[in-house]
């Protein structure tokens, strides 16, 4: 078996756990939340909440969209598009099959600092996706373009709880589940199963 398949292994224990127990209902994860959300430092709110407003779409499109250009990193803007729309698919229906509400339900919403999301909480959708796409780039790309990023997706992921949309364990599970997707796209890359996406794109 592939090592990366544990990553999908820790991720479907995670949330068999989560959807049990309830995310309101595991201490560790909601004194994360507090000692996280409670503790906002107010210099640093908008930061935060630009992060985890623009840091996901605002990013990672331009980013894929400019590896797309060039010939020599075509491959990996495919690989990225390709385990994006895995996450979307994957990360919604684990959505609602999990059906987690989000903390300002339980917890005081006084440090809420962006407008309320209707959706489920698990798995953070922006984690999955930003931690999806720094271990794509990670795997695939020189330093200099991936470290940063993966800076990016780390501060991303980090603003959800800060502003106060996310527990601490959707953000793990998004993690997870995004690290899976997108060695399992590399992989797939690797086997030519993205093949016909590079051909047509040399066709246009």
């Amino acid at each position: 078996m592939k090592k990366y398949w544990v990553l999908l292994i820790l991720f479907l224990a995670l949330t068999v756990y989560v959807k049990l127990i309830g995310e309101q209902n595991i201490p560790l994860n909601v004194e994360v939340f507090k000692l996280i959300n409670y503790n906002q430092y107010t210099p640093l709110n908008p930061v935060m909440v630009f992060l985890s407003k623009y840091g996901r779409e605002y990013v990672w499109i331009p980013v894929t969209a400019i590896l797309l250009v060039f010939k020599k990193t075509r491959r990996t803007a495919i690989t990225l598009a390709a385990s994006f729309i895995l996450a979307i698919i994957l990360g919604e229906a684990s959505k609602y099959l999990v059906a987690q509400m989000r903390p300002f339900y339980y917890i005081t919403p006084d440090y809420l600092l962006v407008p309320r999301p209707h959706d489920f909480s698990y798995p953070s959708g922006h984690a999955l996706i930003v931690g999806d796409g720094a271990m794509v780039l990670a795997f695939t790309s020189p330093k200099w373009v991936w470290v940063p990023l993966f800076v990016e997706a780390l501060l991303v992921s980090y603003s959800r709880v800060y502003v106060g949309v996310h527990w601490p364990l959707d953000i793990l599970g998004g993690w997870l589940l995004g690290g899976w997707i997108a060695l399992f796209t590399i992989d797939m890359e690797g086997r030519g199963l993205l093949r016909p996406f590079e051909r047509a794109l040399k066709a246009e």
